[in-house]
């Protein structure tokens, strides 16, 4: 579609109009560049109608023609392996610098594939121009004078202004909704400033957005130049020309006009992408025709990509800061936090804690039907109907409101002054709730002209136009609250987290704990704040150590999803349990699901048979990467649609539960060349954690694996009770002064292994890992370590007297618990260092740093 069929086209005036528009199917090309397509034989197919400026003939001599007629053999040569290169990167590639020798142009050449041609597009070179430097690393220089992200914003934005020349430069960043909101600007004098302004979603459509992720960089360098045409014209037979890539596409007719009503002459804009999505762009605009040299479009390119990079890191690295902020709130809810009396007022007495996670003007308890409240809240009449609207929302998921009056039919904000809330289930049955509630809040949105786009009826049809005027357009509202945050609903969920795991657990179970002594209190609440961060910390360590190499994002995500979907599954099985004994049946059973309508046949048998808690999480995850395996590679993939997995376990008295894994049926098995993350569980978690046996032989006719788990794990009498794996934080990538050789004394081997990998990171030469006390002191009989770093409870032992024995060899000892300050040590370890899982990268590299340095000190002075 042409320029003038979209334009004249005649539809119902949507806002989708702009979403449909054919921005990269075109036809056309911006004149300062010549664009050829070629075939896989290097034949040129298609090309823009000015071949003649730079091949010195028309467009109808270069069609059909070989491309090596009109390039000399080093310059072919050349863009044979650009386009390579491009193939592989998926990226434009760029050559600066080179000569047509038909013409003698000197020109700069970008080249890229299609998904049908092999397009190289040429750019001459003004002969005024100079030759150019990197700028890159001055302004890279620069990054360390910013305090926070807006000021790196701010900085960033006054630096390339300066060194691009445009007249005015922006960062623009996409909110939630859609819209963009200019955050930080950098002009010469006398332009008008947009900073603040806020621009609706529609003004950059989808197809838009979708190809700034694509291309990073668009410069368009006078809107009221004449396009280009490409010929030969689409025939019925041919898809249009698909401009995605193309460094030269002309501009949509609706974006030239919406410049042209702007006053913008020549814009560039170059894409922020942030953790994969499209946070924003640099957009720099001009009031006369501008185009900067290809060479400083790539350098602003990179730059981008850098600073987008830098831009994550400090989000992140606030956000991080917010969060250890909420995290000391919610470990004060934890250690504050009793068992007796009644729920709601248990809950009270917790207001003013809970109300330092989020900026609120009341809170309220809603427990059976009864609320407290503290602050300004909704009265008890219109309790009911707030209730039946909640019910109406998912019950395990935070819910949030900013104006009540557009959920709830004849509310009325001024009547109550509250305006929004944010909601958390507590319980399912009934369903009871906390909620924050917000008053009204004056709102006033500065956007950039009046967002809703006028519509023109003049040729009988009727269609959106651009916004004319980018005045200061203001829109209040006085119906809702300040809007809740991402970083609310965060803590919010987080919140509820704690609510569900502890508090509510503890009040299911009140009637017993009642009758038993305070101290027993005390002890079950420590013990679940400890389950708590021990699941927390193992999620942590397989988001860490799940492999990205060899994988797509699509690809990664899923692996990580069933790894801890299978987790979930074994928590939320213990849960139901109340941490007890639970089928392997059942497990079993849950896992079979997720496969039972692939292309094989899983057939599975064998004695009921109880689980101890402890040994739950290390078998669902060896289950787990054993069916993962096996729909991948093995018999139940797809090329093994006659494949068939059995799995059979016995139980004995002496030797535990045995578990025969065989698969047949499926395509030839091969060992592989490398052991990922996923075979590394499957080999040795269960030996490291439990003690077990596992066996694995990648026999050609399908895979066959043998888990043995100790009969101390099973639920029979007299079988002592293991206690949860205790876990460690991974350190950060920062230089420490640190010793060259540890030991870390740790029974959860995903934990253990992350910790291992981050230690070796930071420089520690050689890290050592045991899983029980019998293997720390075979270690230790082996070699010295000049640091230990110790879980306390390592199933039924403590390492209480191994941290005393080496401190006694003059090795330093670091103690990480879960149950941090509330564990007893013996008097003879006061002195030893106590970390509170979960402790963070820096605190912990910084009291090995301390401690190192400590000893070293005192080495110094004897």
């Amino acid at each position: 579609m042409n320029d003038a069929e979209y334009l004249n086209n005649d539809r119902a005036v949507d806002l989708s109009n702009c979403d449909r528009e054919p921005i990269h199917l075109l036809g056309h090309i911006q004149p300062f560049g010549c664009f050829i397509a070629l075939r896989y034989d290097w034949i040129v197919a298609f090309c823009s109608a000015n071949t003649q400026d730079y091949f010195g003939v028309g467009p109808d001599a270069v069609i059909g023609t070989p491309l090596k007629q009109w390039i000399d053999h080093q310059l072919l040569h050349d863009i044979r392996s650009g386009y390579q290169a491009a193939t592989i990167t998926g990226r434009n590639e760029r050559m600066f610098s080179r000569r047509i020798e038909s013409s003698g142009r000197a020109v700069d050449i970008s080249i890229h594939h299609n998904g049908k041609y092999i397009i190289v597009e040429f750019e001459q070179i003004p002969a005024e121009r100079s030759s150019e430097d990197s700028f890159v690393r001055a302004l890279l220089s620069q990054f360390y004078r910013a305090t926070d992200s807006q000021h790196l914003l701010e900085d960033t934005a006054q630096q390339l202004q300066l060194i691009s020349g445009y007249d005015r430069v922006m960062i623009y960043r996409f909110l939630a909704d859609g819209a963009g909101e200019v955050v930080a600007e950098s002009t010469v004098a006398g332009v008008e400033p947009f900073l603040g302004l806020r621009y609706p979603a529609s003004d950059i459509p989808r197809q838009a957005r979708a190809l700034y992720l694509k291309n990073l960089l668009r410069v368009i360098h006078n809107v009221d130049a004449p396009t280009v045409e490409i010929v030969p014209g689409v025939g019925p037979r041919e898809e249009p020309m698909d401009l995605s890539f193309s460094t030269l596409r002309a501009v949509s007719p609706i974006h030239i006009q919406y410049l042209q009503n702007m006053g913008v002459a020549a814009s560039l804009s170059i894409s922020l992408i942030v953790n994969g999505k499209l946070w924003g762009l640099i957009a720099c605009h001009h009031y006369s025709p501008k185009i900067p040299s290809y060479f400083m479009r790539t350098e602003l390119e990179l730059f981008a990509e850098i600073f987008a990079l830098e831009l994550s890191s400090r989000l992140a690295r606030e956000r991080e800061e917010e969060s250890h902020r909420l995290r000391a709130v919610h470990d004060k809810v934890l250690a504050t936090m009793g068992s007796d009396g009644k729920l709601l007022d248990v809950l009270f007495n917790q207001f003013t804690t809970m109300r330092k996670l989020f900026r609120c003007d009341g809170v309220a308890a809603v427990v059976d039907g009864r609320q407290r409240t503290e602050g300004r809240c909704l009265p008890d009449e219109l309790l009911p109907q707030i209730l039946r609207f909640l019910n109406r929302l998912p019950a395990s998921e935070v819910s949030v409101i900013h104006c009540l009056e557009e959920e709830m039919p004849g509310y009325n904000t001024q009547a109550y002054k509250v305006a929004g809330l944010l909601a958390i289930p507590i319980s399912k049955s009934p369903r009871d709730y906390l909620l924050f509630y917000r008053d009204a809040h004056s709102q006033t949105v500065n956007w950039a002209g009046n967002p809703d786009k006028p519509v023109d009826t003049s040729k009988g049809g009727s269609r959106l136009l651009p916004r004319a005027s980018f005045a200061l357009w203001q829109q209040t509202h006085d119906d809702r609250c300040e809007p809740w945050s991402e970083q609310d609903y965060r803590s919010g969920e987080s919140l509820r987290i704690t609510l569900l795991e502890v508090v509510i657990r503890n009040f299911q179970e009140r009637d017993d704990i009642q009758r038993k002594a305070s101290r027993t209190h005390e002890v079950l609440i420590s013990e679940l704040n400890h389950r708590v961060r021990n699941i927390l910390n193992l999620v942590n360590a397989i988001v860490a150590q799940t492999e990205q190499t060899g994988r797509d994002l699509h690809e990664f995500v899923n692996v990580l999803t069933g790894r801890i979907m299978a987790l979930a599954s074994a928590h939320d099985q213990l849960t139901a349990s109340r941490w007890t004994a639970i089928s392997f049946g059942q497990l079993l059973n849950t896992e079979i699901q997720a496969y039972a309508s692939g292309c094989g046949d899983i057939d599975h048998g064998g004695p009921e048979v109880l689980l101890k808690p402890d040994a739950t999480t290390p078998l669902v995850l060896v289950v787990h990467e054993l069916f993962t395996n096996a729909a991948k590679y093995g018999a139940l993939s797809t090329s093994g649609k006659n494949g068939k997995v059995a799995i059979v376990w016995e139980v004995d008295e002496d030797r535990g539960l045995t578990i025969d894994w065989t698969e047949s049926g499926g395509p030839p098995v091969s060992p592989p060349g490398r052991n990922g993350f996923g075979m590394t569980l499957i080999d040795s978690i269960i030996p490291h954690e439990l003690g077990g046996e596992v066996t694995v032989n990648f026999a050609p006719g399908g895979l066959q694996a043998k888990l043995r788990v100790p009969v101390r794990f099973i639920d029979m009498p007299d079988v002592a009770d293991i206690l949860d794996a205790d876990t460690a934080s991974a350190p950060a990538q920062i230089k420490w002064s640190l010793p060259d050789s540890a030991l870390i004394i740790e029974d959860n081997l995903v934990i253990a292994l992350d910790l291992q990998k981050k230690l070796l990171a930071n420089g520690i030469k050689d890290v050592m890992i045991a899983g029980s006390v019998a293997r720390a002191n075979a270690s230790l009989a082996s070699r010295t370590p000049q640091i230990i770093i110790s879980d306390v409870h390592l199933g039924s032992d403590t390492t209480f007297s191994l941290i005393e024995k080496a401190i006694d060899d003059s090795i330093l000892c670091i103690i990480v618990s879960g149950y941090g300050e509330e564990l007893s040590v013996p008097d003879s370890l006061k002195d030893v260092p106590l970390l509170t899982k979960p402790v963070s990268d820096k605190l912990l590299l910084q009291t090995l740093h301390s401690q190192w340095m400590s000893a070293d000190a005192l080495q110094q002075k004897k």
